[in-house]
C-alpha cells in the first residue's frame, strides 16, 4: 500500500522509543541486561532487498522464490494508476551476475483482473514451472485460488483449481507440498463473528485496498489442507488440528521437505502499539502424524528487535538451496511507511529437512523395456499416502520428493507383472543410494522356452509349435514369439497343464505335456521337444478289387487284395523287417463316387486290410497304425472343367504307406 510518511519524523520518533526504553530499563540488573544483549547478537540478521525490488513507498508483499533461487514473484501496488491501487503480480530474474533485474508485471495473469480486483499470495510448486495464487477477478466466488503453468518463459492465464478447495468464502495464500500431494492455504468464512472485512487490514495484503487495521482483535483465518485426488482435483480439505490453528493463524507455507510449516501467528502476544503481533512460527509434521507446538523463527520477534516495525511479518517463502548453510527465508514486513521484501538465514533447528528428488525406473525384468505402471507413496513416518505412474514415453520414470529422516513404502503395480514393494529408508540419508532406484518387475506367470530338436541329432530343427492350456479358466499362453529356428519363448500361467503340438517338414508331429500345477510366478522352464524324421523310402500306392472290401471280415479284407496290392505289402514287410525301430502309417482314400459316409467306411475298411495282411507277416502291430480318410483329402481333383475325371479318380482311389522312425 501507499503509506506515505515523514522520514524525518519517523527517525525523531523512533529515537525517542529507543532512548525511553534504554532508561527504563536501566534498573535491570547487570546479569540480565546482558543476557538480553546476547540474545539478540546472536540474532539472525535480516537484509532488506535493493530498492529494484523495493518501491518507495509502495507495498511489495508475499515473496514466492523459485526452486532454483533465481526468480522471485510477488504482490504488490506500485504503479498505483495503472492499477489503481490493488495488488497484481511482478516478477524479478537474477540476471548472470547474481542481480536482480527490474521487476516486470505478469501481464498474462494481471490482465484477468478489472479495478478493484486483486490477485496475489503466489507460491511457487517445487516443479518449478507451476505458480500458485488466490485472487478476487471476473468469475470468482471470492478470494479463490488459482493457479498458472509456464509457457515458454510466459505464465498461462489463470485456471482455478479443480475440487473442493473453492468455496465462495476467502481461500488464500495456497502452498504446495513438493511432492505435488498436499495443498496448504488459509480460509476465512464470510459468517465468522470476527470477518471484518479482509479490505480493513493493515497491508491490504489479503483484501483490496490498503486501509489502516485497528488496534482491536485481528481479521483471524483457519490453515486448510487439501488432498489430490487421482483425477487430478483437491479434495479432503480440512483444518489442521491443534497446536496449528490454535489463535490467529494465517500465510501457510510448506517448506521444500513437505513437513516444516511455516506461517504467521499472533500467539506470541502483543507489543506496545496493539493487543496483538503478527510474527513468523514454524511447525514440523510429526512422526505419526500431528503437528509439533510451534516455535517463533527467533527467541524474540526479530522485527521488533530491529526497530522497524511493530506490525505483521509473513508471509515467508523459502528457497531450497540443498546443503547450503545460509538457507534463506524470504519475507514481507512493514517498514515504518510500506511493506518490504527482506531475507533471512534460517536459524538452524527451524531449517527445512534435507531433501532429494527421489528417481525411479520400472522396467521389464528381462527385456528392460520400459513400463507405465501406477506407484502408490507411503511415508511410514509421517502417514501420507499418494499415486504417481512411471510413464513408458520417458522411459519408465517415475518421481517425487523425499526428505530425510523419513521410510517410504513403495508399491508398483501393473496388470500384466508381480506387484512389487520395497522401503526406501532416508532415515541415514545419503543422496546417492537413498534417492534413486531400478525397479525391474518380473510378468505374472511361468517364462517357458522350449526347443525343438531332431530327436537323433539333437539339433534344433525348423518348425512350428503350438501351444494350449489344458485348463483355459487357470491357464493362459502370452508374449508368444519365436525367437530362432526351433526355438520360442512364452509365458504361461502357473498351475495347470499345456500340450504344446509341434510340427516340421519330413517330421512326425508331436505332442509335448508340460506340467506347471507345481511352479509359481516367476518360475522359468526349458523343455526339449524331440522329434522323429519320416524316412524317406517311398512305397507305391495298392489298389484294391472294386467296392472291396464290403465288410470287415477278415477274410473279405484278405480277399480284397489283388496281386500287385500284395507285391507292394510284401516290400513294406521287408523294410519293416530291415529296420526294427521304424514304424508305418497306412492311410486309405477314395474318389468321390458314392455317398460320404459310405466312402469313409470303404477307406477305414481297405486300411483295416493292408493292416492285417502286415500283421500276418509277422509285423507287431504296435509298429502300425491305420486311419481311412474317405473322399476328404484327394491328391488330384475328381471333377474337371465341371466334368467327372475317370482317370483322376482312379489316382485318388490308393491306400499310403509312410515310413517313420
Amino acid at each position: 500500500m501507499k503509506q506515505r510518511g515523514n522520514y524525518m519524523g519517523l527517525a525523531v520518533l523512533g529515537a525517542a522509543l529507543f532512548f525511553g526504553s534504554f532508561e527504563a530499563n536501566a534498573q535491570r540488573n547487570e546479569a540480565e541486561w546482558s543476557t538480553q544483549l546476547q540474545k539478540m547478537d546472536v540474532q539472525p540478521k535480516r537484509q532488506r532487498l535493493p530498492n529494484i525490488i523495493n518501491d518507495l513507498l509502495d507495498d511489495e508483499f508475499a515473496p514466492a522464490i523459485s526452486p532454483d533461487g533465481k526468480t522471485l514473484i510477488y504482490q504488490s501496488n506500485r504503479k498505483g494508476k495503472k492499477f489503481e491501487g490493488y495488488y497484481r503480480l511482478w516478477e524479478s530474474k537474477k540476471d548472470s551476475n547474481g542481480w536482480w533485474t527490474t521487476p516486470a508485471p505478469i501481464e498474462s495473469i494481471n490482465a484477468k483482473a478489472a479495478a478493484g480486483d486483486l490477485i496475489g499470495g503466489p507460491f511457487f510448486g517445487y516443479d518449478g514451472n507451476t505458480l500458485y495464487y488466490f485472487a478476487k477477478i471476473s468469475g470468482s466466488q471470492a478470494e479463490d485460488i488459482y493457479f498458472s503453468t509456464k509457457q515458454g518463459d510466459k505464465w498461462s492465464e489463470p485456471m482455478p483449481v479443480k475440487g473442493a478447495v473453492n468455496t465462495g468464502d476467502y481461500e488464500g495464500f495456497p502452498s504446495i507440498s513438493p511432492d505435488g500431494q498436499r495443498l496448504y492455504f488459509m480460509r476465512k468464512s464470510a459468517s465468522a463473528d470476527n470477518s471484518a472485512s479482509a479490505s480493513t487490514n493493515t497491508q491490504g495484503a489479503e483484501g483490496t485496498k490498503a486501509k489502516k487495521e485497528p488496534k482491536g482483535k485481528p481479521s483471524c483465518y483457519k490453515l486448510m489442507v487439501a488432498k489430490l485426488q487421482e483425477d487430478g482435483s483437491w479434495g479432503g480439505v480440512e483444518e489442521l488440528p491443534a497446536p496449528i490453528n490454535a489463535d490467529c493463524d494465517k500465510y501457510p507455507h510448506i517448506g521444500p521437505d513437505g513437513q516444516t510449516l511455516y506461517f504467521s501467528s499472533t500467539r506470541g502476544g502483543g507489543s506496545p502499539e496493539r493487543a496483538y503481533d503478527w510474527n513468523i512460527y514454524v511447525s514440523e509434521m510429526k512422526e505419526g502424524g500431528g503437528w509439533n507446538e510451534p516455535k517463533p523463527m527467533d527467541s524474540a520477534p526479530y522485527v521488533k528487535n530491529t526497530g522497524y516495525s511493530i506490525l505483521e511479518d509473513g508471509p515467508v517463502s523459502i528457497a531450497p538451496q540443498g546443503d547450503d548453510p545460509h538457507v534463506l527465508g524470504f519475507f514481507s514486513a512493514y517498514y515504518g511507511s510500506s511493506h518490504e521484501l527482506f531475507t533471512i538465514p534460517i536459524p538452524e533447528g527451524l531449517r527445512p529437512k534435507k531433501t532429494c528428488f527421489y528417481k525411479g525406473n520400472v522396467v521389464d525384468s528381462l527385456t528392460l523395456k520400459p513400463l507405465t505402471a501406477k506407484v502408490t507413496v507411503e511415508n511410514l513416518t509421517r502417514p501420507m499416502t499418494y499415486k504417481l505412474q512411471s510413464d513408458e514415453a520417458k522411459n519408465g520414470r517415475f518421481g517425487s520428493v523425499f526428505t530425510e529422516t523419513n521410510k517410504y513404502k513403495i508399491t508398483v503395480e501393473h496388470p500384466d507383472y508381480k506387484t512389487y514393494v520395497y522401503v526406501a529408508d532416508l532415515t541415514n540419508f545419503n543422496m546417492w543410494t537413498s534417492c534413486e532406484k531400478m525397479i525391474r518387475l518380473a510378468k505374472k506367470g511361468v517364462m517357458a522356452t522350449i526347443t525343438v530338436v531332431d530327436a537323433g541329432t539333437k539339433e534344433p530343427i525348423e518348425s512350428n509349435l503350438v501351444m494350449n492350456a489344458d485348463d483355459a479358466n487357470k491357464g493362459f499362453v502370452k508374449d508368444f514369439e519365436k525367437t530362432g529356428m526351433g526355438k520360442f519363448k512364452m509365458l504361461l500361467g502357473a498351475g495347470t497343464t499345456y500340450t504344446g503340438d509341434a510340427t516340421a517338414d519330413k517330421y512326425e508331429p508331436k505332442k509335448e505335456v508340460i506340467d506347471l500345477t507345481s511352479k509359481v510366478d516367476g518360475d522359468t522352464v526349458n523343455r526339449f521337444v524331440l522329434m522323429l524324421g519320416v524316412l524317406d523310402v517311398a512305397f507305391d500306392n495298392i489298389n484294391f478289387e472294386t467296392a472291396r472290401p464290403r465288410t470287415m471280415n477278415p477274410k473279405e479284407l484278405n480277399a480284397a487284395l489283388v496281386p500287385r496290392s500284395i507285391e507292394i505289402l510284401n516290400q513294406v514287410v521287408k523294410f519293416l523287417k530291415d529296420y526294427p525301430a521304424a514304424k508305418i502309417s497306412i492311410e486309405a482314400h477314395t474318389d468321390d463316387v458314392g455317398k460320404d459316409e459310405y466312402n469313409m467306411g470303404l477307406s477305414e475298411r481297405r486300411a483295416a486290410a493292408a493292416k492285417q495282411y502286415l500283421i500276418k507277416q509277422g509285423i507287431a502291430e504296435a509298429r502300425i497304425t491305420s486311419k481311412g480318410y474317405g473322399e476328404t483329402a484327394p491328391t488330384v481333383p475328381n471333377m474337371m472343367d465341371g466334368k467327372p475325371d475317370k482317370n483322376n479318380r482312379a489316382l485318388n482311389r490308393r491306400v499310403q504307406f509312410k515310413a517313420m522312425r
